[in-house]
């Protein structure tokens, strides 16, 4: 064998090793590599709204930490159902996340009645400094009796008073009104003990019952006055500011324990890492939802420290009420209290 073709063979065998052990490389990259993650997220909000906005930026994070294989489809506006049917779809792993307004799980655990509590939250610095605390931390973990882990509690807002009559300057105004409130036993406390009428009823209701008068108001966030349109049936909105409307982004428990503990980390970060973009877009909506509303004629009225104090005095017993029902709920309240 001449020299030139000993050193063709050579290169040749050469080249084959490589391929072969390239292959041998490749194929055990292949076997190891992670498998792509799809997570169906509901919620029932329109896409606008600053909690959809939550869900969509948390996604995002977590596509963008794992390079897109961890993937969170949203389905915003009622799309998978309301608050109650997304939570026990949830619960049962019908559905692997939700965003969930905490006053439908009201009727489940009275943990999260801790984050509604009347007049808890005076502004939105003491909200976000316990939302991120170890109080809250305490309160979600509480919901993995229930199947759901908790990850993050989002917002849309501060509630306000909103009324077709008349507007709503003091608790005797609330007299006998039908006053929509979400179906939880709290806010049945909160508006017999302002003297309203509480009417317990969906959120997608709304419009239409204000329409044909089946309640004379309802309490509300501005973002949703304004994308619901409730303004065109109900002209006045008094700036009450008795709760925030949170909702808990959530997944169900067993999903989420089946994940590795590096991604599952990914996501509980990525959850937590929202909560102070979000406490920026109510404020940037709230004030701008304002401007909007006195556009359509909605008359806006703000209460004086000296006219929101009967509705405090009215309320003061219901925290006591609630907080005696978990020890969960008494830390929490008792941190947010020390918290300006």
């Amino acid at each position: 064998m001449s020299h030139m073709r000993k050193v063709t063979v050579f290169l040749v065998m050469a080249l084959g090793s490589l391929l072969v052990a390239g292959g041998l490389c490749f194929g055990a990259e292949k076997a190891t590599a992670k498998p792509t993650i799809n997570l169906r997220l509901g919620d029932v909000v329109q896409p606008t709204h600053p909690m959809n906005v939550a869900a969509e930026k948390f996604a995002k994070k977590v596509a963008d930490k794992t390079n897109g294989r961890i993937k969170i489809t949203i389905f915003p506006a009622r799309q998978l159902g309301d608050d109650r049917q997304l939570f026990e779809q949830v619960q049962q792993g019908a559905l692997d996340m939700g965003e969930i307004s905490a006053a439908p799980m009201g009727s489940t655990t009275p943990l999260m009645s801790a984050l509604q509590l009347p007049f808890l939250f005076t502004s939105w610095d003491q909200y976000t400094k316990v939302m991120k605390s170890e109080a809250t931390a305490n309160l979600l973990k509480g919901l993995e009796k229930n199947g759901i882990k908790g990850l993050a509690v989002y917002n849309a807002g501060f509630r306000h008073f909103v009324s077709i009559a008349k507007p709503i300057k003091k608790p005797e105004d609330l007299k006998g009104l039908k006053f929509r409130v979400a179906e939880t036993p709290l806010h049945l406390d909160i508006f017999r003990a302002l003297n309203a009428s509480p009417t317990p009823m969906p959120y997608g209701e709304i419009y239409s019952s204000l329409q044909n008068k089946v309640i004379d108001g309802l309490e509300m966030d501005l973002s949703a006055i304004q994308m619901e349109k409730h303004y065109e049936v109900a002209k006045y909105v008094t700036l009450s500011r008795h709760f925030t409307w949170p909702a808990v982004l959530m997944m169900n428990l067993a999903k989420f324990n089946a994940l590795s503990p590096e991604d599952q980390k990914i996501i509980a970060d990525s959850a937590k890492e929202v909560i102070s973009e979000n406490v920026k877009d109510i404020t940037d909506i709230e004030s701008k939802a304002v401007a909007y509303l006195k556009t359509k004629n909605v008359k806006i009225v703000e209460l004086t420290p000296a006219e929101l104090a009967p509705f405090i005095e009215a309320t003061k017993n219901i925290e006591q009420k609630y907080a005696a029902q978990d020890p969960l709920i008494a830390e929490f309240v008792k941190y947010a209290r020390s918290v300006k």
